[in-house]
């Protein structure tokens, strides 16, 4: 996320010093244009000075229409926030990746410790190699605003990378469970899909 934020200021940096730089080189540079008693239509008109026109409007209306990855990249911060623990209720992919890391949505039961536990939904990015380890259960830090509780933020996940042992063990188990005939095919394939089911 560090990563992407730091392209997309540099490249908006580079972005407006080129355009500053021809709009300079046109109006009063070695070979400005005689815009003298030009009205704005004469300026549209012009071939010259169309491009300098379209170019901030394409770059007005592109914003526009990235506005929400902009939110993303840079989400706004929350004043007078307070911090909360919380825990995951369910999880859901939304399809959208930075830097080849999924973006996860999460519905957390948030529990403040001088208001009533509420419930509510959030989206985070998640490090590929612990996208399975994000799952009902786990525990998490957030920040959210008292007077508006459904605008919120995640400060930390916690993601135990021991859980992915515990899987494994438990199918072990399972497995020798119904090796010995303690457990029958029925329930033996009821847990097993119970197990892979929360990885």
């Amino acid at each position: 996320m560090k990563n992407v934020r730091i392209v997309f200021i540099v490249s908006s940096i580079i972005g407006v010093v080129g355009l500053i730089f021809a709009a300079y080189w046109v109006f009063f540079g070695p070979d400005a244009m005689d815009l003298t008693g030009m009205t704005f239509f004469d300026l549209i008109r012009n071939e010259e000075t169309l491009p300098l026109i379209i170019v901030p409007v394409v770059l007005i209306i592109s914003g526009l229409a990235i506005r929400p990855l902009l939110r993303l990249i840079f989400p706004p911060s929350i004043k007078n926030a307070v911090t909360a623990p919380a825990r995951v209720l369910k999880v859901w992919d939304t399809g959208v990746s930075i830097n080849d890391n999924p973006q996860v949505g999460l519905l957390m039961e948030v529990t403040p410790s001088l208001a009533s536990p509420f419930q509510v939904e959030a989206k985070t990015v998640v490090s590929r190699l612990n996208a399975s380890l994000v799952q009902p259960g786990i525990t998490a830090e957030v920040r959210f605003d008292e007077q508006k509780p459904k605008r919120l933020e995640i400060v930390s996940l916690n993601i135990d990378p021991q859980m992915t042992m515990d899987a494994s063990d438990r199918m072990e188990e399972l497995l020798d469970l119904r090796s010995k005939n303690l457990i029958s095919e029925e329930e033996y394939q009821a847990k097993r899909e119970e197990i892979l089911k929360n990885l």
